[in-house]
């Protein structure tokens, strides 16, 4: 599963590159996206040839090399860099079925992106975090299974209240034995890891806000034992609740990827 990421969009443009047109080759400083909408083109990635055509996204890592020549094309291209120590693993090349989707978000960006105003730059900031999320979880990268989806919404919906395996896995009309296997295949956790984390989050955001004392918090967001929560949560968390309650600076989430598990 892809933690919680802080892209940046740094360039954009919608372009008709000519039969003259080709990139030299050379080494990435950014992520970079290339959306074809017309025509093809030829990229070489770090020793690797890919011919791209209509429909295709070409993905270039950072520190990767690349360089390129067409035809004849129009493309959108985008840069965006991330937070330290964040990355993004997609395929070098990729035809999203929903590629006619995207146009939508180009035309958008594209409008916001020359007028370089202060509230447009933040709406193509907006619209590119869309289109990217979109294509990390919507276009074949990440699908989830819908038991596990219906189970995930259950939970962050009704955290508050006793959850098991069993009787989420009758909410999901599936075996609990299969639901356990298939939730933990998809998050890469158990169902119980999964509410903590979603309590503990809960938990974080009340805390945070100075109006609520340990033991208010921990009731609030299902657990009955205050015991019990300040252990969970200091394994989250790294610190007891009381102390995170008096730091000055409050992540909104503690562990908002499937993934982002204590050891």
């Amino acid at each position: 599963m892809t933690e919680l990421l802080h892209p940046t969009l740094v360039y954009f443009v919608w372009k008709d590159c000519s039969p003259s047109w080709k990139l030299d080759n050379a080494k990435l400083t950014k992520y970079a996206l290339t959306f074809i909408l017309e025509g093809s083109a030829e990229y070489e990635v770090d020793g690797r040839t890919f011919h791209v055509k209509k429909g295709d996204v070409v993905f270039l890592s950072i520190n990767s090399s690349r360089k390129a020549s067409t035809e004849g094309m129009s493309c959108v291209a985008l840069d965006f860099v991330l937070g330290p120590g964040e990355e993004i693993r997609l395929p070098v090349v990729f035809s999203p079925e929903d590629f006619q989707e995207y146009l939508w978000y180009f035309h958008e960006i594209n409008y916001e992106w020359l007028q370089q105003d202060p509230a447009g730059n933040m709406r193509s900031q907006a619209l590119f975090l869309l289109a990217l999320h979109r294509l990390l979880y919507r276009s074949g990268h990440e699908q989830g299974n819908p038991h596990v989806e219906k189970i995930k919404r259950y939970i962050v919906e009704h955290f508050n209240e006793k959850l098991t395996v069993q009787s989420l896995a009758e909410i999901a009309r599936i075996n609990p034995v299969y639901c356990g296997a298939l939730f933990k295949k998809q998050e890469g956790c158990t169902v119980s890891e999964y509410i903590n984390r979603v309590r503990i989050n809960k938990a974080a955001s009340l805390l945070g806000t100075g109006e609520y004392t340990v033991s208010e918090a921990a009731y609030k967001t299902g657990f009955s034992d205050i015991y019990h929560f300040s252990n969970c949560f200091k394994r989250f968390v790294g610190m007891s609740p009381s102390a995170y309650r008096s730091t000055p600076f409050f992540p909104s989430q503690i562990f908002p990827g499937g993934s982002a598990y204590p050891d």
